[in-house]
């Protein structure tokens, strides 16, 4: 059967390129942690990233836990394989949808499984399940991280933009039976599934002020590729002339807010859990 592509942007050359410059923001926005310190990495042997589009994340683990005493294995899931790298090295690659259950040569496999960026992808009533299947392909004392952009970056006071954007994303991922609080969503389906120790934490752009201009120029992509997609896909506007229309005024206001100092934070959402040693039998 074949699977629904969930996706709300293109697959080509630019947005490859997109996501692979989002991916090293967010780096920097977490303090560089691509991995939670409280995940200890003497451990890891097998690493699972499901979302990978291109597998940015991947390669850089990879490179920071390699070494030559220890083999490792690192696996990308995605439900296209448009994105994939042309030539993947050691990293192996498959096509999955995660609302569905992985193949049984995956299950009980991972030492680690990262998941990033699906709250314009899942359905709310797809958490369950998608983390019933992240719970199954971890070995006993497995961790499972999950990372998103959801509401509470654009609940933030003080930025007139986020107001519109907060709306827009509110109704529209709402009129697609998405969760626009996709981290809150993950922490409670994960203590729902019986993992321990489940923690969800906030990394706060403006910690890191370098990351000023980045942040600015991400958020007018975002204007322009996932707000005017939404007030389209949603009915909020009639033509795709009229999302764009929409979305080149709101770039404006962005852009002038930004000029006056008024410089908006990006929050990476960050949820971490361990899969128990031992089952329990209650």
């Amino acid at each position: 059967m074949a699977t629904q592509d969930k996706y709300c942007f293109e697959r080509n050359k630019k947005e490859s390129e997109r996501l692979d410059i989002q991916h090293r923001v967010l780096v920097r926005t977490s303090g560089n942690t691509l991995i939670h310190p409280s995940i200890p990495i003497e451990e890891i042997r097998s690493v699972a990233d499901i979302a990978t589009g291109t597998g940015i994340w991947l390669q850089d683990v990879s490179k920071s836990l390699d070494t030559p005493q220890i083999e490792r294995y690192y696996h990308g899931f995605d439900i296209s394989s448009e994105q994939f790298p042309e030539n993947p090295g050691a990293i192996q690659f498959s096509v999955q949808d995660l609302t569905v259950p992985f193949p049984r040569e995956h299950w009980g496999r991972y030492d680690l499984v990262h998941v990033r960026l699906l709250v314009a992808a899942l359905e709310e009533s797809d958490y369950q399940a998608t983390i019933a299947n992240v719970y199954d392909i971890l070995k006993p004392g497995g961790y499972l991280q999950w990372e998103e952009i959801d509401e509470e970056t654009y609940r933030t006071k003080g930025y007139p933009v986020f107001n519109e954007l907060h709306r827009c994303f509110d109704y529209g991922l709402t009129a697609e039976g998405k969760c626009f609080r996709a981290s809150a969503k993950v922490y409670e389906e994960s203590r729902a599934a019986g993992f321990v120790g489940v923690e969800r934490l906030c990394y706060n752009s403006h910690q890191n002020p370098d990351l000023r201009y980045e942040i600015e120029e991400r958020l007018t992509a975002i204007i322009r590729t996932l707000y005017a997609f939404l007030l389209l896909r949603s009915g909020q506007v009639d033509t795709a002339q009229v999302a764009s229309q929409e979305a080149e005024k709101l770039v404006e206001e962005h852009r002038r807010l930004c000029a006056q100092g008024n410089s908006p934070p990006l929050k990476l959402m960050r949820v971490v859990g361990r899969k128990p040693l031992h089952e329990s039998l209650l």
